[in-house]
């Protein structure tokens, strides 16, 4: 991992109540939180209303907890595809979490306020934030990175 182009995928768990813990909002850990929405959907398809058209196999996406404002999930871009259906269809997202990264990240979910942006929808990252989450990659293995929390 470590394409030039990483993205945000914001996920609001209140959408995902049925298997949702009742502490969701306050634990420290976030798996019980991505292992929920994982019951509730399937985690590796994401219906897309912004960035179908750039986004690429290969890049980095970063699964958001936007109630939580946190970071807990890292894959790559496995395609972007348009599936019709009844109604008109819509653009979907393949994603290949990595499954070591992504339980380090929901163990210790990185906060909104170590990389500044907001995700409000699906969008690429913004170059500063982007380095950050690049170098936190790239450490990942060697041990934290500094400024970043663990």
């Amino acid at each position: 991992m470590g394409a030039d182009t990483h993205w945000f995928l914001p996920i609001n768990p209140a959408a995902h109540p049925e298997h949702m813990p009742t502490d969701w909002r306050t634990r420290e850990d976030a798996t019980a939180v991505w292992e929920a929405i994982g019951r509730s959907q399937p985690v590796d398809r994401w219906c897309l209303r912004t960035g179908f058209r750039t986004m690429r196999a290969g890049d980095v996406i970063w699964a958001y907890l936007s109630k939580r404002q946190e970071l807990c999930a890292v894959g790559t871009v496995r395609r972007t595809a348009f599936e019709g259906t009844a109604d008109g269809g819509g653009w979907y997202v393949y994603v290949d979490w990595d499954e070591h990264r992504t339980a380090q990240l929901c163990r210790h979910p990185i906060p909104r306020s170590a990389f500044g942006q907001v995700p409000m929808s699906v969008g690429r990252v913004g170059p500063i934030p982007a380095a950050m989450l690049t170098q936190h990659l790239l450490e990942d293995q060697r041990g934290p990175v500094r400024g970043m929390p663990r």
